[in-house]
């Protein structure tokens, strides 16, 4: 991002390069200890190897059948791992619903073609998750430029 005083050019603004088509309709429910995908962003090119991207998921709610249940829901390019946040299930009432809204930065992806997606996933439990969405409440992937990462 410039300092004070330099120009600012049309490539040092955060913007959405990729973001997956909002889905709304429920998501699940898991199988097992099986990743289930949630959410896919479209392929695309970074045009140089030194650009920052923040990954953004949200979701209003996730619906769990077993109360102490827990489960993983991380973003993935292909099976790799690129950064994951646990959700406990704290009830299965539909006051004991809750969303998440997590990122993940990715520095300095080749200039190839990328495809970063969500997963969910039960690490501990019997129980299923369904991820909720709606046309008002819907589930949402982004992939936003957020500066180089090295000047």
């Amino acid at each position: 991002m410039p300092l004070a005083g330099e120009k600012i050019r049309a490539s040092d603004i955060t913007r959405v390069v990729a973001k997956a088509t909002d889905i709304t309709s429920n998501v699940g429910p898991t199988s097992g200890t099986t990743p289930l995908d949630v959410i896919t962003a479209p392929a695309f090119t970074p045009p140089d190897t030194n650009r920052r991207y923040m990954l953004v998921f949200h979701c209003r709610s996730i619906d769990t059948s077993v109360t102490g249940d827990q489960f993983v829901v991380e973003f993935k390019e292909g099976a790799t791992i690129l950064n994951g946040e646990s959700y406990w299930s704290v009830g299965t009432g539909a006051g004991d619903k809750s969303g998440m809204t997590f990122i993940a930065y990715v520095d300095g992806p080749t200039a190839a073609s990328h495809t970063y997606k969500v997963t969910i996933t039960r690490t501990a439990g019997t129980g299923t998750a369904t991820v909720d969405a709606g046309g008002t409440f819907p589930i949402q992937l982004a992939v936003h430029y957020v500066g180089k990462v090295t000047e």
